[in-house]
């Protein structure tokens, strides 16, 4: 069912799929240009061990879209996922996140510090350490949002066909069709002020905080996104407590190779809930 609930001056939208007291709870970033509609097609299988709870992060699909890109700094967001993770009213909850959903749970676990059994991260970075680099991700992000917000559509084509989202396996054709249509349906202003807010560039790097978190991590990237391999290789050796799941597919493991991806989330889950 969906729900909404106000976190500070925004109001989020979230989709509970099942309420088992007998099963932990599992709350799910998506990426961007995304909303809680892109895991749908997992909901079936993890309602086998978990309890899917599925938001719609700042700025996309059904929860508020502040066109102003300090509302999506870091703090606030981090700030709202705290506030929602304190209402579900649940004892066991995983975090999980995707891409830039994996950013801001990666954010919120060590920032934030909320009580969570476990940490999953999809095609995750801990941030650009380096400060020029950092800069060059600014302006390329800068460049992005204009585009967005100039012409919505030529960003949706060039967006859909970057290397980073190719496969090397066949995509169900269906699920890759909605998947552009949920893209398709978000909107401009709140799409450019999220990745100006909260892009790659704008990101302060927690890559030396990991060391500090010792909660249980999995780790997954596709085995054809070379740059999230090596980044998640890195990831691996710095916190206490990670798996790292290598999983035949592009940068959207959850899309291109479902099964895959729901087997290492299960493993991870079934041993870590009573811990």
């Amino acid at each position: 069912m969906m729900k909404s609930v106000k976190n500070n001056d925004a109001e989020y939208a979230f989709k509970i799929h099942q309420q088992d007291d007998d099963l932990p709870y599992l709350l799910m970033l998506h990426g961007f240009m995304g909303d809680h509609r892109v895991f749908d097609h997992l909901v079936d299988e993890l309602s086998n061990f978990c309890n899917p709870v599925a938001i719609d992060l700042l700025g996309f699909g059904n929860t508020s879209k502040p066109t102003s890109s300090d509302r999506y700094h870091e703090q606030k967001q981090i700030s709202d996922i705290c506030s929602l993770i304190g209402k579900l009213d649940a004892n066991r909850i995983f975090l999980f996140g995707y891409s830039m959903g994996g950013r801001l749970a990666l954010k919120t676990a060590i920032e934030g510090k909320p009580p969570i059994k476990g940490l999953i991260l999809e095609s995750t970075t801990c941030g650009i350490t380096n400060p020029a680099d950092r800069e060059k991700r600014q302006k390329k992000d800068a460049s992005r949002a204009k585009e967005i917000e100039e012409n919505f559509e030529a960003f949706l084509s060039e967006w859909k066909n970057l290397d980073l989202f190719q496969s090397p396996i066949p995509v169900n054709k269906s699920l890759a069709q909605k998947y552009w249509q949920v893209q398709s349906e978000q909107h401009p202003e709140a799409v450019s002020a999220s990745l100006l807010g909260f892009g790659t560039g704008s990101m302060q790097p927690v890559c030396n905080k990991l060391k500090q978190f010792g909660s249980p991590t999995l780790l997954m990237a596709g085995s054809a996104d070379e740059k999230y391999q090596q980044i998640n290789e890195y990831l691996s050796e710095h916190f206490p407590n990670a798996t790292f799941s290598s999983i035949k597919a592009g940068h959207r493991t959850h899309l291109d190779n479902p099964s895959a991806f729901i087997s290492e989330l299960k493993h991870f889950i079934d041993i870590n809930t009573f811990l």
